[in-house]
């Protein structure tokens, strides 16, 4: 397990450079109501959405890009409607977005480009957006160059806790689709499975990874989302779509791996923006 260990440590190290403050203040473990990655609509979320009503600010000093008051959406990585929302643009080629605003207390316009400071009051969050006459803000960081979202608790401060993760509910599925619960079957045939859990209804992993007999054989970073042939993708060993990770609303893909003839210790990893993880170890034997 060391080599497991050093590996997850090694590979959190983010090459983002920009730092955020929060967008609401008196931000807690229970302040999202969905997490980035997380399973939203049969899609990949690229946002933070609040769980609470609260007056909205700009997360650090940027320029106005695009103030939007209707109901638009007309870019990549908006799968719905933002409402009337805000976004920012800042350094590193870096978009900060702030949606479902509510019109009447929004400050600003985008006649002009005008430079706002960090942790001006942009507005308050309203009911203009998707989601069903709720209150809260959807926030999203863009990385303009590379096309692609970034998981905004990369760039926010951290918190002193995140809500707990559950690692339960194995199953594996074989090549031709077949799932098995790996609590009532230990005995596989030789080929590569897909390794899935229950997925946390709120709270989502920020890397889950798979081992066998100690080796690393998949780990899937929810630190970016990009697009792939107009589908959106996190990354593991491969590209995963977001059928791919949540091929059921129930549950969320680890990862993917190949299993050999012989015994096998087959290890399960889920860990969180603190480095707190869960781990599962099950021996299967394989023909």
């Amino acid at each position: 397990m060391k080599k497991l260990y050093i590996f997850i440590i090694f590979s959190i190290l983010i090459s983002f450079t920009h730092a955020f403050e929060w967008p609401q203040d008196e931000v807690t473990e229970e302040s999202c109501s969905s997490y980035f990655g997380q399973n939203r609509g049969d899609i990949l979320s690229t946002s933070l959405v609040f769980a609470e009503p609260a007056e909205i600010k700009a997360a650090d000093n940027g320029y106005i890009l695009i103030v939007m008051t209707d109901q638009i959406d007309d870019t990549d990585f908006f799968p719905t409607t933002l409402g009337t929302s805000v976004i920012l643009s800042h350094e590193d080629n870096l978009l900060s977005v702030y949606g479902n605003l509510d019109s009447e207390t929004l400050t600003l316009n985008d006649e002009n480009e005008k430079f706002i400071d960090g942790q001006a009051i942009l507005g308050a969050s309203g009911n203009t957006g998707w989601q069903n006459e709720k209150g809260n803000l959807e926030f999203q960081v863009i990385d303009a160059k590379n096309k692609s979202a970034i998981n905004p608790k990369i760039l926010l401060p951290r918190l002193n806790k995140e809500l707990p993760l559950s690692l339960s509910g194995i199953y594996i599925e074989n090549k031709s689709g077949t799932l098995y619960d790996i609590n009532v079957s230990r005995t596989y045939a030789s080929g590569i499975y897909r390794i899935y859990q229950r997925r946390n209804l709120i709270a989502a992993p920020y890397r889950t990874a798979i081992a066998i007999n100690g080796v690393m054989v998949d780990q899937i970073a929810y630190d970016t989302i990009s697009q792939e042939n107009g589908k959106l993708c996190v990354t593991g060993k491969k590209k995963y779509t977001s059928k791919d990770i949540y091929p059921t609303d129930n549950l969320q893909l680890l990862g993917e791996a190949v299993l050999s003839s012989g015994r096998a210790t087959l290890t399960l990893y889920c860990e969180d923006i603190l480095n707190t993880n869960k781990q599962l170890n099950y021996n299967v034997t394989v023909y």
